[in-house]
């Protein structure tokens, strides 16, 4: 009786996981349509093919359920950016490659995805919201490449570089390209967008980043 007492509470258990999964997506997609204000339990509930009541259920108020989705992006982003860097060892040219890489990827920077980044940092009380939440997130990448460029002028011999200001120009590159995303959606050319970044690298440090 204990055992179909338990498949039944891990059956419970994964449909309610699934659920909640099914109205983040939702809600992504939601928010990067009529923007954080347009958002409704109501269309992420019709969005996710459940009742109103279902979303409540899962996450009490609006507000817990758009940071709720933020949250997700944030920490699925902070995941590949972490396995890439892991890959990339203590070579910082193969670093750079992976941030390029990472901040390209079509999964990592969906335009839904990136939608809900601009959605937040659009709006001023959201944008509080997520600078207390995720702000880190961002300081942390930011500190990471300015080390990487410090690393590569370091044992090049480029004394003449800045490391905080290329860094900051690199940087500045790919936010370009995410508002790119923003704008052309599926439309966005990826490949073209990886070489102008490259093409800033090898421009700088061309013995380290050959031309594509």
């Amino acid at each position: 009786m204990q055992a179909v007492t338990d498949l039944a509470h891990r059956r419970n258990e994964a449909l309610a996981s699934r659920t909640r999964a099914a109205i983040l997506q939702a809600t992504i997609a939601v928010i990067a349509k009529p923007s954080l204000s347009g958002t409704t339990v109501q269309l992420v509930a019709e969005a996710a093919k459940v009742a109103p009541g279902t979303v409540i259920l899962h996450f009490q108020k609006k507000d817990a359920l758009l940071l709720a989705a933020l949250e997700q992006i944030a920490a699925e982003f902070e995941q590949a950016r972490r396995e890439a860097m892991a890959r990339a060892g203590d070579d910082p040219v193969k670093a750079l490659e992976a941030v390029i890489d990472v901040n390209l990827d079509p999964k990592v920077s969906d335009p839904a995805n990136v939608a809900v980044w601009y959605a937040f940092w659009g709006e001023a009380k959201a944008r509080k919201l997520y600078l207390e939440r995720i702000g880190g997130y961002d300081t942390l990448c930011q500190d990471g490449v300015d080390q990487m460029f410090a690393e590569i002028i370091a044992r090049g011999g480029y004394v003449h570089l800045n490391a905080e200001a290329l860094a900051l120009g690199f940087s500045g590159l790919l936010e370009w390209q995410w508002q790119e995303i923003l704008v052309s959606g599926r439309n966005f050319d990826r490949a073209a967008a990886r070489r102008s970044a490259r093409a800033y690298l090898s421009s700088i440090f061309p013995a380290e980043f050959a031309p594509d």
